[in-house]
């Protein structure tokens, strides 16, 4: 057993080897199994119950055939309570600043270095990457989020608006392709209100903490 193993996991490794569980991973406060079906995955929670385990919701989990569970759940939702949704990551906030450095390599005048490229083929890329730092600039340089009492304020391309705690109803996160996924809020008065589109750790993260904040909400009215 390594120096960061938790001091339950070789417990329960000879547990699940014996009760024919699969360990998928684990952390300090995590254990995911596998578990293929909704009965498997109620099956395994009462089998692991005996060591102290509770199941931990994840609906990324849940589609991928495998369960969370944990011997300390509020540590889990400590975590996911104090994680930053007030902007976007760092890898996509740099996204700008490549256009802008393509746009002054490939546009003739921008700078002075020299190409023998013809410019006929450099400056419609040039161009493009010029409309795309404008566009991702604005799309994430805009983007903020508030935590605020009466509801959550968002920033969308300078933006900002304020959705209140009691009109929503639900949050959920949907594909958007190239390993992105859209946060969108479902809403009392409209049908629905989209955040934007981040990569899938952060939208995940932001889905569950928007999540919690809901429900604490609605246990405090």
């Amino acid at each position: 057993m390594g120096k960061k193993d938790p001091a339950w996991l070789q417990e329960t490794r000879e547990f699940c080897c014996k009760s024919g569980i699969k360990i998928m991973a684990w952390g300090p406060d995590m254990l995911t199994v596998e578990a293929k079906s909704g009965d498997r995955a109620k099956q395994i929670a009462s089998q692991l119950g005996q060591l102290g385990f509770k199941a931990i919701e994840n609906e990324d989990n849940a589609h991928a055939g495998m369960l969370d569970l944990s011997k300390n759940p509020a540590a889990i939702q400590g975590r996911i309570a104090s994680f930053d949704i007030s902007r976007r990551r760092w890898g996509e906030r740099i996204l700008p600043l490549i256009w802008a450095f393509c746009s002054v390599v490939l546009v003739p005048g921008l700078s002075r270095s020299t190409t023998r490229t013809p410019y006929w083929f450099t400056l419609p890329l040039g161009l493009f990457a010029l409309f795309m730092f404008f566009r991702d600039g604005a799309r994430i340089w805009g983007w903020r989020l508030e935590i605020h009492p009466e509801g959550l304020r968002v920033r969308r391309y300078y933006r900002w608006s304020t959705i209140p705690w009691q009109q929503i109803e639900a949050v959920a996160s949907v594909d958007a392709g190239r390993s992105e996924e859209a946060v969108i809020l479902k809403l009392k008065s409209t049908a629905a209100e989209r955040l934007g589109t981040f990569n899938c750790a952060f939208a995940r993260n932001l889905r569950d903490r928007l999540r919690i904040e809901v429900a604490e909400r609605r246990g405090t009215h």
